[in-house]
């Protein structure tokens, strides 16, 4: 069973909308989420849209070692 879809077209928005104007911490306290449940729904959104991270990325290193990463 999948989980509920939490990050809306419109909530992700909204989150852009308030990042232009505040820290990710305070964006986060007004949505009611952490600030790292706002930051990994952009990310992923970005990785959606095709965005693949660099692969000499220190913080990427096990996608090194997956299937069709290099």
């Amino acid at each position: 069973m999948r989980k509920k879809k939490i990050w809306t077209e419109e909530k992700l928005n909204e989150a852009k909308k308030l990042l232009g104007t505040l820290s990710t911490s305070k964006a986060g306290v007004i949505m009611g989420v952490s600030k790292n449940a706002i930051l990994g729904a952009l990310y992923r959104e970005k990785e959606k849209n095709g965005y693949v991270p660099p692969l000499n990325s220190p913080y990427a290193r096990i996608r090194k070692y997956r299937k069709g990463f290099g």
